[in-house]
This record gives C-alpha cells, sequence and structure tokens, in this order.
C-alpha cells in the first residue's frame, strides 16, 4: 500500500488525489471501524501487562464471550523485530474469526504513578480544559515537568469529594509500549483492515470496577488496596462514596512494599479517618496473602475484607480490568457517589494513554469528507479546472526559476570551487577523526560524581565498594565501534532507602540521575536522551545477616549491623556504532 502524507505537505491537487487513493484502495468510506474507539468494536483483544505476566483473551462483544488471545511475552511487546510477526499473528487469527476490524486493547498494570497540578489551577470549571491540557501540553499544567514529555503520558483524574484540598491529580505512564500499538495500527492500514488501539491504565479501571464488585458503604470512609506485582495502589473514598485521595507505592523487588501499613496509617490519619474500611484487591500473581492480617495491626477496629470479585473462566481470578472496560455493569449495580458515575461515564478511568499521534490521525480525511468524497463524482469539470490551475502555477514557478541568475552561473567557476570545497571537506573529515579520538568518554571524576548523585550523604546507605570499566562493542568491518560501560556497587541500606533503590532501578529513576551529572558536569557522555545509548539497571537487595535492630541514637553510619539490608547495583550504559561517542578504527583520511 502506498505511503500517505500529511496534507499539510501537499497542495490542493496532491490532497485530492490522496483522499482519491484513500477512497480507491481502502475501506475507510464504507466501513466505518476506522472511526470507532477500540472499546466500541465487535471483536476486541485485551492485552493486560504487569511486569510479571503477559495475558491475552479475545472478548466478542456482539456474543459477550471470551476466548483465549495469543501466547505473547514481555519481547513481544518490547522487541521491534517481534512486534511485527506479532501483529501479523494477531491480524491472521481476527480473520479466522470472521472479523471485519479488531480493537487492540493494552491494560497496562505494571506501571503506575501521579504528578500533582499547578495550585493556581485548582478550578473544577477548568477540568475539561486540564484534561486537553494534559494530552497536548502537560508541561502547563504539571507542578513538576522535570520529566520528558516525549518520554511519558500524562491524563487528568478529578478529586469529586469536599475537601479533598485538590480538584484533582494526573496520572502518569511511560511511553514504551507506543512502538507496539503504533505497529498494529500500521499492520492493519497496509492490509486494508480496522485495527484500533486503546491503552488503559489497570489501577484506574479496578477503581472504576469498585463500583460494581465493593462499593464503599454510605457514612463510612473507605480504604482501597489495589495490589500489583510492581506496585500498590492506595485510594482513599470519604463518608459519601467519593474519591478524595490516590497514591502509590513502589515494590518491584518484594512482594509488598515495606512501607506500606505505615504509609496507610499516616494517610488515614491526615485524612482523619475514624475506622474506615479497608478493601484489598489482589490483582496480580504471587502476591502477599498476610496483608489483610497485617493491616488488622494498625487498624483493629476496621473491618478489612479481600475483594475477588467474579471472572469468566477463562480469565484468572486477578485480571479483572479486562472484565471492567469491556462490559458495563447491569442497570441498578452502580454507587450512587459522584466519583463512579463520572468514572464511568465522562470515562476518565477509560482514557486512552498512548492515543494515535494527532499528525498521523491528520493524515487520513474524516468519515465526513470520505462520505463527501464518494458524492464527487459528477464534480469532476471542478477538479479538472484545478488540475489546470494548479498546472498553470507550477509552470509560473518554473520559468521564475529559470530566470533567476543561477542559471547563468560560469562552469569554470565552478569547477574551481569544487576543487576547493574537497580540498576543505578533507580538512574537515581529519579534523573529525582525531576529535572524535579525542573525546571525554570516562573520567573518573565523573563517575565519582554519579556515586555522589546516586547516594548523598545521610540517604541511609553505606557504599563498601565501587567499580568502574569500559570495554569495547567491537563490530567486524564497521568504521567505528561502540563500547560498554559498566558501574558496579555493593554496600548495606537501611529501611529507609529501599525506596530510593527502587527509583534507581526503573528506567526513569537511573535515566533522571545520568540526565543530572551530565548537566552538573557537563559530560554529555552521561546524557541518555540518544537514541543510541542504553542504561541497563539491576539492583539486587538481600537482608543483612549481621543486622541488629538498635534505637537510631545508638548507630552510627560504619556500623555495618545497623543496616537491615545489603545490595548489589549494577548500571550498564552501551554505545551503539551510530552514536557520537562511538570511537572510529579507521586510519585518519
Amino acid at each position: 500500500m502506498s505511503t500517505f502524507l500529511h496534507p499539510a505537505s501537499l497542495n490542493v491537487l496532491q490532497r485530492y488525489r490522496q483522499a482519491r487513493a484513500l477512497l480507491r484502495h481502502t475501506t475507510r468510506a464504507s466501513n466505518p471501524a476506522w472511526y470507532q474507539d477500540a472499546l466500541d468494536l465487535d471483536l476486541q483483544l485485551h492485552i493486560r501487562m504487569d511486569g510479571r505476566v503477559v495475558s491475552a483473551f479475545f472478548f466478542d462483544r456482539h456474543k459477550a464471550q471470551w476466548s483465549k488471545g495469543p501466547e505473547l511475552t514481555e519481547a513481544d511487546l518490547r522487541d521491534p523485530a517481534k512486534i511485527e510477526a506479532c501483529a501479523a499473528r494477531v491480524l491472521l487469527q481476527a480473520r479466522s474469526l470472521k472479523a471485519t476490524a479488531l480493537g487492540v486493547i493494552l491494560h497496562l498494570a505494571d506501571e503506575f504513578s501521579t504528578a500533582e497540578l499547578k495550585p493556581e489551577l485548582d478550578n473544577p470549571a477548568a477540568l475539561q480544559d486540564l484534561r486537553e491540557a494534559a494530552i497536548h501540553k502537560p508541561d502547563t499544567i504539571l507542578d513538576d515537568s522535570s520529566i520528558p514529555p516525549e518520554q511519558n503520558s500524562w491524563r487528568v483524574l478529578p478529586y469529586p469529594a469536599q475537601g479533598s484540598g485538590v480538584i484533582g491529580t494526573t496520572i502518569t505512564l511511560s511511553r514504551q509500549y507506543a512502538p507496539f500499538l503504533a505497529t498494529f495500527r500500521q499492520t492493519g492500514e497496509a492490509n486494508n483492515f480496522p485495527i484500533t488501539t486503546h491503552a488503559l491504565s489497570a489501577p484506574l479501571l479496578a477503581v472504576m470496577g469498585l463500583a460494581q464488585y465493593a462499593p464503599p458503604q454510605p457514612g463510612k470512609s473507605t480504604i482501597a488496596i489495589l495490589q500489583y506485582p510492581w506496585f500498590t495502589a492506595l485510594v482513599f473514598f470519604n463518608e459519601h462514596g467519593d474519591l478524595l485521595l490516590i497514591r502509590t507505592l513502589q515494590h518491584r523487588l518484594l512482594r509488598h512494599s515495606t512501607q506500606l501499613r505505615h504509609a496507610v496509617a499516616t494517610t488515614n490519619a491526615s485524612l482523619e479517618f475514624i475506622d474506615p474500611d479497608i478493601l484489598i484487591l489482589t490483582l496480580g500473581q504471587d502476591l502477599d496473602p498476610g496483608l489483610q492480617q497485617d493491616l488488622s495491626l494498625a487498624f483493629p477496629s476496621s473491618g478489612i475484607t479481600l475483594i475477588t470479585p467474579p471472572t469468566p473462566d477463562i480469565l484468572p481470578a486477578w485480571c479483572l480490568e479486562p472484565v471492567i472496560a469491556a462490559i458495563p455493569p447491569p442497570k441498578g449495580t452502580t454507587s450512587p457517589s459522584l466519583t463512579f458515575g463520572i468514572l464511568r461515564d465522562e470515562k476518565w478511568a477509560l482514557q486512552d494513554f498512548l492515543p494515535t499521534p494527532r499528525e498521523v490521525v491528520e493524515i487520513y480525511p474524516t468519515r465526513a469528507e470520505m462520505k463527501l468524497l464518494r458524492g464527487l463524482s459528477l464534480a469532476r469539470i471542478g477538479v479538472v479546472v484545478v488540475a489546470v490551475a494548479a498546472a498553470a502555477w507550477f509552470v509560473f514557478g518554473i520559468l521564475e526559476i529559470v530566470r533567476r541568475d543561477a542559471w547563468t552561473f560560469n562552469t569554470n567557476e565552478s569547477d574551481f570551487i569544487k576543487s576547493r570545497l574537497q580540498k576543505l571537506t578533507t580538512e574537515l573529515h581529519k579534523s573529525e577523526h582525531w576529535d572524535n579520538l579525542l573525546d571525554d568518554r570516562s573520567k573518573a571524576w565523573a563517575s565519582m560524581e554519579l556515586l555522589s548523585r546516586l547516594f548523598p550523604e545521610r540517604s541511609g546507605v553505606l557504599v563498601k565498594n565501587f567499580s568502574h570499566s569500559v570495554r569495547p562493542d567491537i563490530a567486524p568491518g564497521q568504521a567505528k565501534i561502540g563500547f560498554v560501560k559498566e558501574w558496579k556497587i555493593t554496600g548495606l541500606a537501611r529501611d529507609e532507602a529501599l525506596e530510593r533503590l527502587n527509583t534507581l532501578n526503573t528506567q526513569e529513576g537511573i535515566s533522571a540521575q545520568f540526565s543530572e551529572v551530565a548537566r552538573i558536569t557537563g559530560n554529555t557522555v552521561f546524557n541518555p536522551a540518544l537514541r543510541t545509548r542504553s542504561i541497563a539497571v539491576n539492583v539486587r537487595t538481600q537482608e543483612n545477616g549481621n543486622y541488629k535492630p538498635l534505637p537510631i541514637e545508638e548507630t552510627y553510619d560504619t556500623d555495618e549491623s545497623s543496616y537491615s539490608f545489603s545490595f548489589d547495583l549494577t548500571i550498564t550504559q552501551r554505545f551503539e556504532t551510530s552514536d557520537p561517542m562511538a570511537i572510529n578504527v579507521a586510519k585518519a583520511p
């Protein structure tokens, strides 16, 4: 299929021809699925990624029937070499089910964080404007916009409860799965088969599902705890069942956050809840089964309930979000609170975090324009007039070019300039060659600055060993070679340092540290924003066998027995052969 261009780059005649090509070679004028949301299509593929397991299920909306989806792995969602094969396999399976379109719904259950709105935007009447700004201009509404917009996606979530203090917050997700969804859409375009996509935040769906499976009791404040493999979401409702606050605790290497009970207790005290009901939803495999008993120690007078909603036989009990998204609850089962009404009716919980980019959407005519185009067969005379005018304009432009002085340029002068340019180009290549070999790629003081930024003073960490190594990544036959830098740090950590270690063990956390070192030192080799560089981090923590619990006033920083955990931190930074820092191996010109 031809590659279509954005209309802004085309003249009037080219736009018309492209639209006619779309009319002739695609089903956009006859199949409304091209313009429908993925959740509105009859055949839907729900894919849920929680950091440990990738689950996929087909849902036939017409029959209200679930079936097993394709076997997917994390590599199928992230490896560009496997995504295309995965999309082709899914398309073949959809056609075998006699479908005329497919909606791919991605449930993101492996990450969830919040970012606060600017205090001056605390205006309930401006929620819809904030909703649009979060998509197209997030830096204008975020109180802290240090995370690059091209790497993350923000969506506004309102706090309808009275006394919440703010009108809402923003939910932040990375764009790591955007290429996966884009490949599915491109596969549909290439095969003239509508494939629309939708990326949902799984925790938001779980909150919306509480209205059906465990609605808050009137007159009682409620705390909902949503357990996921890599994080826990804490959701607080006031006595009217309206959302007051939502926060998240990360624990990628642990069965639950070590700060969970403390976080629930302190937030409960700050909100002045009295003996709230506590609802626990376990939304992943092999999660902590003793959370209910652990919370009963801090909340002896509260009712603590483990919620186990029913799911279709083909779906695991912990895979609840696809059911909530695909099947609206029966009438009469929703909660009367304002929160649950707007989460589904106004689709606050159904917001698309990875929509089709605007510049791609604008390439194709709207459904109304496609219908209008079909009726323009009788207006070809006008099209011919436009074509003649466009041709005349083109000829006039050519005549103007021919009249310019460049057409009478002396060829002898051209040869002299060409010879001089060749000499200057040779000198430039020599300079670039030696500049490349002398580039600052690895200095000890910059690595020490990285260490001090990773573990500031009084951060609850005792570093025992620190090593830094660099090795070439040899690629035979290449003019340049990449290289790999590796930092290894071992040490001890107290409880308060676990959250920092967990943050460093994320792509966002370690990239932020490298960006800061690059900014402070001016050493561009630490800049992680280039696509030719990649950073991998691995943190392993375990209990310190020599740990002896002592009062804080009796401990000192160098006392290894006062640290409850030991850790190994490995950071690997890889530079490809196309990176500006790649090393020349060819001889100097």
